[in-house]
């Protein structure tokens, strides 16, 4: 073998043992960075894992945070609700009061009514015995005239008409307390519609009507969108709505001007919708315009059906609990009309069941009977008998409809129902806090009464009491006789009810006293 060839095989070899050991170097290293790589890999897992732990974390957090607020926004809300529910009940418990209070004065009234009928039938017998003791000292007198011969004939004549004008008064005093007897019994027959009378004490007022709501707006910025390029937004608004939008120079503030309550609330509602919202053109007004009738609808009837579940109502029409719903958006009375017609709803029953009436008839008529007021109508018809109609539409009873019908008359009902539901409505526009009558224009009214009564010859004390539905008056024993205050009784009466402007009546109580006071030794 020669030396090159060894040279060959020893450069093979060594090329081989080299690259040997190359690959060994290479398969060392790569084991070495595959597992720095995974050392690298498993801190980058375990960094995500932290990360999403901590992310995780923080949005457990906001999440509690929110919850928590909202729950506190709720907890004050639940507060406020229950503030204005014990003020509710509250204001029922005192008006509950005042009608029981109402209830025991009419049962002492009664009372005291027969107490006065049986002693006036006593004073009555006296005044028989006394007028005959009179006829008999007048004959004697006339006896004496006549045997007086120094007197002249003009002072016999004078002394003559005065005994006969002194007769004619007995005479007519007899008539009178006869045909007042009569009418007393007569009117026994009807001690219900007397007793209802005693109730009355009101003039009703007419309703006042608030046309325009006040609209708060977030911001100036808002209005300008309200109010859109060149006014075209509120002329959709306006036409879509039939609602009139009054701007002025108030800040953040915009007026829904309208007739019609029920279009104002639903005006009111699709404008909140749009500020939430924010985006105004006339394509949202008129969506957020047909779900703010639904919504406004759904509330309404909600109202109707909670106001007939209080007073214990049942199988009214649809159509019917719309129109009492529909009362609330509408005012009257210093209040809305939906709660002037619960309060009559609730006077009249109570009324119904001391006077042994149809309490379910008076309580539908009752809160039926403002429903005319929110319903459009065209013509001259009233809206009592609008109300009326409306009821027998919508299949009601016929007494209801009656009930309803007699208020719009200006007589008397002989309805029992109608006459309490005309009393009842009359209290409840004239419970304490709605009458608008002040305390000034209530005092001179009776300070009038009495300077009018002291201006009356034979006067000495008068007194108006009891809201001025009743007058005291004493007269002066010396001036006057007994006939006589038969006579003024009358006339002030006629004076009052020309005079003085009042619902219901007064009553005149004139008192003669003579005392004789002597004593014993």
């Amino acid at each position: 073998m020669s030396s090159t060839t060894i040279y060959i095989i020893i450069g093979v070899v060594l090329l081989l043992l080299g690259s040997g050991i190359t690959a060994i170097i290479f398969a060392i290293l790569r084991r070495s960075e595959i597992k720095r790589a995974s050392s690298e890999a498993i801190i980058i897992v375990e960094r995500a894992k932290q990360e999403a732990q901590r992310i995780i974390t923080e949005s457990e957090l906001k999440v509690k945070e929110k919850l928590l607020i909202e729950e506190q926004n709720l907890e004050k809300q639940w507060k406020i609700k229950r503030k204005e529910l014990n003020k509710l009940e509250s204001e029922l418990e005192s008006k509950e009061e005042k009608l029981e209070k109402l209830s025991q004065k009419l049962r002492e009234d009664h009372t005291q009514l027969e107490l006065r009928e049986r002693k006036f039938k006593e004073d009555e017998e006296k005044l028989k015995k006394l007028l005959k003791e009179s006829e008999d000292f007048s004959r004697i007198q006339r006896a004496k005239l006549e045997e007086v011969a120094s007197m002249t004939s003009a002072e016999a004549k004078i002394e003559l008409m005065k005994q006969l004008e002194a007769e004619a008064r007995k005479e007519a005093s007899r008539i009178i307390k006869k045909i007042e007897e009569s009418a007393r019994e007569r009117a026994k027959n009807f001690a219900r519609f007397i007793l209802m009378q005693s109730l009355e004490k009101v003039v009703p007022h007419l309703p006042l009507e608030s046309f325009v709501i006040t609209f708060k707006l977030p911001s100036e910025e808002m209005k300008g969108r309200v109010i859109g390029r060149e006014g075209r937004n509120i002329r959709a608004f306006e036409k879509i709505t039939g609602v009139d939008i009054i701007v002025d120079d108030t800040p953040e503030t915009i007026l829904l001007a309208c007739h019609n309550p029920l279009r104002r609330e639903i005006a009111k509602v699709t404008l909140e919708k749009l500020v939430e919202d924010g985006r105004i053109h006339p394509a949202r007004i008129e969506e957020f315009y047909l779900k703010a009738i639904e919504t406004v609808e759904e509330h309404i009837h909600s109202i109707g059906k909670e106001a007939l579940y209080q007073l214990g109502i049942h199988n009214m029409h649809d159509k019917l609990m719309m129109s009492i719903g529909r009362l609330k958006l509408r005012t009257g009375y210093k209040g809305n009309l939906l709660e002037h017609s619960m309060e009559t709803a609730k006077i009249a029953t109570y009324i119904a069941q001391m006077l042994s009436a149809n309490i379910d008839t008076v309580k539908r008529a009752a809160i039926l009977h403002e429903i005319g007021h929110v319903e459009e109508h065209t013509g001259d018809i009233s809206p009592i008998l609008l109300a009326a109609q409306l009821a027998k539409q919508y299949g009601e009873p016929s007494s209801v409809v009656n009930v309803i019908a007699h208020l719009a008359k200006q007589t008397d009902s002989t309805i029992l129902e109608a006459r309490i539901l005309d009393v009842a409505e009359h209290l409840a526009i004239t419970v304490p806090g709605i009458s608008t009558e002040s305390l000034d224009k209530y005092i001179d009214r009776l300070d009038n009464i009495e300077k009018m009564v002291h201006s009356m010859r034979g006067v000495e004390r008068a007194y108006a009491m009891k809201a001025g539905r009743e007058l005291l008056i004493y007269v002066r024993p010396k001036e006057v006789d007994d006939e006589y205050t038969l006579w003024l009784s009358k006339e002030i009466a006629e004076k009052l009810e020309q005079d003085i402007r009042f619902s219901g009546q007064i009553k005149v109580q004139v008192v003669r006293e003579t005392r004789h006071i002597d004593y014993a030794t």
